[in-house]
């Protein structure tokens, strides 16, 4: 009995990390929204941030802030991503 008890409970984890995984990529999504007709972002950002919401949130994590509203815009989002819970490991920022 105690086995099938353990056994019922071991797919909880997968599944509340999922619904948390797909709460963050919503309130990034959020944030994004607020900040995406920032004056001067480069359609390379601009793509790059589209496409990693759009998967999901699902690494690969590649947006490279390239030019100073870039970087600028990637400093206001991991703020608001931080102030809504979530981890800097959750943000999509990496450049080569």
């Amino acid at each position: 009995m105690r086995l099938v008890l353990i056994l019922c409970l071991l797919p909880l984890p997968a599944v509340a990390d999922a619904a948390w995984t797909a709460e963050k990529c919503s309130r990034y999504a959020r944030a994004w929204d607020q900040l995406a007709e920032t004056p001067d972002l480069s359609p390379a950002f601009t793509d790059a941030q589209n496409a990693f919401i759009a998967r999901g949130c699902q690494p690969p994590r590649d947006v490279c802030p390239g030019s100073a509203a870039d970087l600028e815009t990637a400093d206001l989002l991991s703020l608001m991503a931080v102030a809504e819970g979530m981890a800097g490991s959750f943000l999509p920022f990496a450049c080569d």
